[in-house]
């Protein structure tokens, strides 16, 4: 029996999205992403080689140890008595927070879900200032980025910075037809991503409120990050700026793409964005009762989690258009780290660590991962 489609369904003001149905699968094609009548043509690419058990790890002892420290971290700014601060308005669409739904709790915090552009937020979360200090002096939360092992800091440089400034360029070359020359990364953690752009002859700087990540930056790569706000300073434009894991820290995602506009060059300069998904198979598995929480839905850092459509809807707000993008994630170890915490430990991880790359690359490229990129340049 024929049911009629439902009229009253209002989809102008939606993201759609025009790419072929399932068939054979592409490592990369073209799409059409649209949003109030404007199409955006998309370079859209699924999937990331990656080590994961190389880089985080078999130690499902180091996952409890982590995700008690981060639940302690959580009890304290989340108390009561610690000073607080409701966000009446969705960070990316700007729609009341009143009317968002409750998507899930993790530790003491608490993510809503906008019901315009699906982007979850802890409505009621941590002062900035309280946030800022949290981010300022915090050694354990940065303490995966600046471990004194020179093998794992030469790992994380060529397996994760490197691929990432290859997809950069590749992306700045085909708009622009000629390499960047000048970049700067905002979040600049432990410095990874600065030496690697540094290595490929960019000019190159970063800032970073972390003071442990600044030690570590210098001391490991001879590299002096910035100590400033990026929102509150001025200097040089570029012809790249990048926010690697940047927008789920800051109450204020837009405003740090509104500096980014201004401190593009004009004609020639791209952002590219990275940020966790909360429509994944991660965010799933850690919804779960008694999921280990230490990575992806951490409120003490992580008090917003992007959907495509949250995080589209933020960059045109603020005058930019999606060129290129890139799904990919850890969705598949972290299914693995939480069964296996439930079973027999490490040795259940061990078991099933074959499973994870084959598994991963199938969420990858039906976007079930729990990370996307996106490059953008500014609307002229």
């Amino acid at each position: 029996m024929n049911k009629e489609v439902d009229q009253t369904t209002d989809f102008s003001s939606t993201w759609m999205k025009h790419a072929p149905l399932d068939g054979v699968p592409r490592d990369r094609l073209i799409e059409s992403w649209e949003y109030r009548g404007q199409r955006y043509p998309v370079d859209v690419t699924s999937g990331k080689k990656l080590d994961v058990l190389s880089l985080k790890g078999a130690s499902t002892d180091e996952v409890r140890r982590y995700s008690t420290f981060l639940r302690s971290v959580s009890d304290r700014v989340y108390s009561p008595d610690a000073p607080q601060r409701l966000v009446e308005a969705c960070p990316c669409c700007g729609r009341p927070s009143g009317d968002a739904s409750a998507a899930m709790r993790v530790f003491a915090g608490v993510y809503v879900q906008c019901l315009g552009c699906g982007h979850a937020f802890v409505r009621d979360q941590p002062s900035q200032a309280a946030l800022s200090e949290l981010f300022t002096e915090s050694a354990g939360h940065s303490e995966e980025y600046t471990d004194a092992d020179l093998e794992a800091q030469k790992f994380r440089v060529q397996q994760i910075s490197k691929p990432k400034l290859d997809w950069a360029m590749r992306h700045y070359n085909r708009l622009f037809a000629k390499a960047p020359a000048s970049l700067i990364d905002v979040g600049a953690g432990g410095g990874h991503f600065v030496k690697a752009a540094q290595m490929q002859g960019l000019e190159a700087i970063g800032y970073e409120k972390s003071a442990s990540s600044r030690n570590f930056a210098r001391e490991a790569f001879q590299i002096d990050l910035i100590d400033a706000d990026f929102l509150d300073v001025g200097g040089n434009g570029a012809d790249l700026i990048t926010f690697w894991g940047l927008l789920e820290y800051v109450p204020e995602p837009r405003r740090f793409m509104a500096a980014a506009r201004k401190r593009l060059f004009e004609h020639a300069g791209m952002l590219i964005v990275e940020v966790p998904r909360f429509n994944c198979v991660g965010s799933a598995v850690q919804a779960m009762e008694g999921a280990v929480v230490a990575r992806h839905m951490d409120p003490t850092s992580h008090i917003n989690c992007f959907t495509d459509s949250s995080l589209c809807t933020a960059l045109v707000e603020e005058g930019f258009k999606p060129v290129a993008a890139w799904y990919f994630g850890m969705d598949a170890y972290e299914l693995l780290i939480q069964a296996s915490m439930k079973l027999d430990g490490d040795s259940t991880l061990s078991a099933l660590a074959s499973m994870v790359n084959p598994l991963q690359a199938a969420l990858d490229a039906g976007r079930q991962c729990d990370d996307l990129i996106i490059a953008a340049v500014p609307v002229d």
